[in-house]
C-alpha cells in the first residue's frame, strides 16, 4: 500500500501529541457507550515528564495524506510493553493495522521481549491473534450512572462489625502510608492476571509517592478510603477523578485482605469512598464512573452490581512475543 505512511509523533511538539492522543482514542473507543479516554492535558503531561528508564513508542497513519490511525507502546524495563493500536472503522481491513503493528514491533525489539493489547471486539481479538498474540485475560468493563444521592448509599450500608472506614482525597496520610503501601503490594500481588506475564511488584513507600506526583502533575484527584480492624488496615479502595475531563471517572483498586473477605468490608469500602467522591464540586458534570472487574470474580461482579455498576462491555488483553 504504497500511499500508507507510518510515521513517528515528536513528544516535543503538543500539537503532534494531541492530535496523535486525538486519533488514537477515535479509533480505538469507535461505537462503544461511555467509554474513558486520557484527556489531551493529561496526555501533555504523562510524555512531557516521562518515568525514568521508559521507553514510548507513538506513531499515526496517514493514508493519501489523511489520518486513519495511531498506534501507542510503553514499555518498562524488564516489563511487557503495552500496546495500543486502533484504525478509524471506515478505514479498516486495509492492512493499516497490520501495518502499525509491525512498525511498533520493529521499535520495540531491544527494549522489550513481550507484548500485550487490549481489545473490545471480537474482530480485535482475531486481528492480534492473526499476528502471533493470543487472549490471556478478560474482565468485564462496567458503568454506574451519576450522581448518586447520598441516601441512596446510606441505604445499602450494611453492619461490618468493628470496622472503620477512613477516607480523603489526595496523597496518602503519613500515618498510614505504610499500611496502604503494604496493601497496595498484596494487590498487585493478588490481581488477576489469568495467563498474563505479571508485572514485578514495585511498591514502596517511595514509589507510592512517586505515583501519587505524577498523578496529580497529570490532573488526577485521588478520592481514598481505608478500612481498619482495631489497629490493622485490612482494605482500601481509590477512584480517579480527572480535572482536564471529569465526565467518566475511574473506579480503580478495591481489595479486602485475604483474612477478612466475606464479611461486608469490600461494600462498607466502596459506599464510604462514593459518599467522600460526591462530596467533591469536581464531579459536579461527570455522568460515570467506569471500573473492570475479572468475568470470574463472582464476588465484586455482585458488589458492583448491587452498587449500581452494569456491564457494558467486555475488555480481551492479548499478549505475544514482540519478535
Amino acid at each position: 500500500m504504497s500511499a500508507l505512511q507510518i510515521a513517528d509523533v515528536d513528544l516535543t511538539r503538543p500539537d503532534d501529541l494531541r492530535a496523535w492522543n486525538a486519533l488514537l482514542g477515535e479509533g480505538f473507543n469507535a461505537g462503544r457507550e461511555a467509554a474513558w479516554w486520557a484527556s489531551a492535558e493529561t496526555t501533555l503531561a504523562q510524555y512531557g515528564d516521562p518515568k525514568p528508564g521508559l521507553t514510548s513508542v507513538l506513531l499515526t497513519a496517514t493514508l493519501e495524506g489523511r489520518p486513519v490511525g495511531a498506534a501507542g507502546a510503553d514499555a518498562d524495563p524488564g516489563e511487557a510493553a503495552d500496546v495500543e493500536i486502533s484504525v478509524l472503522p471506515d478505514a479498516r481491513r486495509q492492512g493499516i493495522g497490520t501495518a502499525l503493528a509491525e512498525a511498533v514491533r520493529e521499535r520495540l525489539r531491544g527494549f522489550a521481549e513481550v507484548a500485550q493489547a487490549e481489545t473490545y471486539s471480537e474482530a480485535g481479538v482475531a486481528f492480534g491473534t492473526a499476528l502471533g498474540l493470543r487472549a490471556g485475560h478478560q474482565e468485564h468493563r462496567l458503568l454506574q450512572d451519576l450522581p448518586v444521592e447520598a441516601a441512596a448509599l446510606r441505604a445499602q450500608q450494611r453492619t461490618a462489625p468493628g470496622v472503620e472506614v477512613r477516607s480523603w482525597t489526595g496523597a496518602c496520610p503519613d500515618d498510614v502510608i505504610e499500611d496502604w503501601t503494604r496493601l497496595t503490594t498484596q494487590m498487585e500481588e493478588d490481581v488477576p492476571m489469568g495467563d498474563l506475564t505479571r508485572p514485578a511488584t514495585r511498591s514502596d513507600v517511595s514509589s507510592v509517592r512517586r505515583s501519587e506526583q505524577r498523578m496529580a502533575d497529570q490532573g488526577w484527584i485521588l478520592v481514598r478510603s481505608l478500612a481498619r480492624l482495631g489497629c490493622r488496615s485490612v482494605g482500601y479502595t481509590e477512584i480517579f477523578v480527572n480535572r482536564h475531563d471529569p465526565e467518566i471517572l475511574t473506579q480503580d483498586d478495591t481489595l479486602v485482605d485475604r483474612g477478612h473477605r466475606g464479611h461486608g468490608v469490600g461494600r462498607a469500602l466502596k459506599l464510604a469512598n462514593l459518599e467522600n467522591l460526591m462530596t467533591l464540586h469536581e464531579v459536579n458534570d461527570a455522568r460515570w464512573i467506569q471500573t473492570y472487574t475479572a468475568l470470574d470474580n463472582a464476588p465484586m461482579l455482585a458488589l458492583n452490581r448491587a452498587i449500581g455498576f452494569r456491564i457494558v462491555d467486555q475488555l480481551t488483553i492479548l499478549e505475544g512475543p514482540v519478535g
